[in-house]
């Protein structure tokens, strides 16, 4: 993970959680497995501690509302009555509809790249399409299975994620005067802070975590032009300084990168054929067209937000149906700061609720455990408000 065990708890006032559960020190940065049971463990012993909880494995594939609620319709055919329905549907798979045909419909095509494990793809050299967090996952992996070959990573912008450091903590925002009224003066107000920061001896990450909490307010204080501008000459850098890479992962990707077993490329792909033992890449960079061979591609852009583009069913139906519309700049569905959706004639809807990703076009700030560990907190204490209403 690339956040310390303090900031990792899944209750949100009892930031100490993880680590009494873990029995880590604070600032420790735990594998996705520890993570992964230590999430299992806390659910399991919520839902026996509340006997009117219940938990079905199934997918939902499609919800009709039904006077002032809901039914819900599984894999299983199954239907279900619901008074509030929340979409907490975490990340979706990347978007590749732009990229070449011959390259989505190769088998040496991976495109999902969180269940993609590197030592299962064909031996040879390796191409992760972006260059984030997950791209660096595969690399330090394809380092640590000994694979024979070079690992590339091919983005439009140069910029790779930078290293943390979990000690770091923020410093007050109060005192950075950061003048947050266009996505460009906040670029460089924030540059012009790291710098006095750093001259003060301080660390340029301190300066990147100040601005975690306020992000949401900003960005709901921007116009859609603004957001868009952000999004289009600013988020590649912003997302190499706020979304760090760990320690240990960091090291594997220098060390590799040394010996040339790890190659990072900019450009766009714009063409693709299968060719024998392995896969013909065209890609341009500044107007110069080169090529690339390697035996397997996954596809690490990150999640798609575009609802458009997205073939989860229960999203397709709720679409089709009008309960959720997309946000202005597609980035997941159009909703209230509080996770309420807008349907597709602008009305509210109060009870089909969201969380997590899917509000990442209305707070931006809304994939890390932190953010999304309030945002749940924030619904489950809304819920039960209206159950009590309801019994009284």
């Amino acid at each position: 993970m690339n956040g310390p065990a303090r900031s990792m708890s899944l209750v949100a006032d009892d930031s100490a959680h993880l680590v009494r559960a873990l029995r880590c020190d604070p600032d420790a940065l735990v594998t996705r497995e520890s993570f992964g049971e230590y999430v299992g463990k806390t659910l399991r012993a919520a839902i026996d501690e509340r006997p009117q909880m219940r938990l079905e494995r199934a997918a939902i594939l499609d919800i009709e509302r039904k006077g002032r609620g809901f039914v819900l319709l599984d894999s299983r055919g199954l239907r279900y009555q619901a008074h509030t329905v929340v979409l907490a549907l975490g990340n979706a798979n990347p978007a590749d509809d732009l990229l070449p045909r011959e390259l989505r419909e190769s088998s040496r095509y991976f495109g999902d790249p969180w269940r993609t494990r590197t030592d299962d793809l064909p031996a040879g050299d390796m191409l992760c399409i972006g260059n984030g967090l997950t791209a660096m996952d595969h690399v330090a992996a394809f380092s640590s299975t000994m694979r024979k070959g070079t690992i590339y990573t091919l983005a439009r912008h140069g910029y790779l994620p930078a290293r943390e450091l979990p000690e770091v903590r923020a410093c007050d925002y109060r005192e950075l005067e950061i003048d947050e009224r266009s996505p460009l003066s906040l670029v460089r107000s924030v540059r012009s802070a790291m710098r006095r920061h750093i001259s003060a001896g301080g660390d340029w990450r301190e300066v990147a975590e100040a601005l975690r909490q306020p992000s949401p307010r900003i960005w709901l204080g921007w116009s859609t032009a603004q957001r868009r501008q952000f999004l289009e000459r600013v988020s590649s850098l912003w997302g190499s300084l706020r979304y760090r890479v760990p320690p240990a992962t960091d090291d594997a990707v220098a060390a590799l990168r040394k010996t040339g077993g790890y190659v990072p490329l900019q450009g766009e792909i714009v063409a693709a054929a299968d060719e024998e033992g392995g896969i013909r890449i065209d890609y341009r960079i500044h107007g110069e067209r080169r090529q690339l061979r390697v035996a397997s591609v996954v596809n690490c852009t990150g999640p798609n937000g575009d609802l458009g583009s997205n073939p989860n069913p229960l999203l397709r139906a709720l679409l089709r149906r009008g309960l959720i519309r997309r946000d202005p700049l597609a980035l997941g569905i159009d909703a209230t700061p509080y996770g309420e959706a807008i349907d597709a004639d602008g009305l509210i809807d109060e009870r089909l609720l969201a969380l997590g990703p899917m509000l990442r076009g209305i707070l931006f700030e809304s994939t890390a455990v932190p953010e999304i560990v309030e945002q749940a907190r924030e619904i489950a204490q809304r819920v039960a408000r209206e159950r009590e209403e309801c019994v009284a």
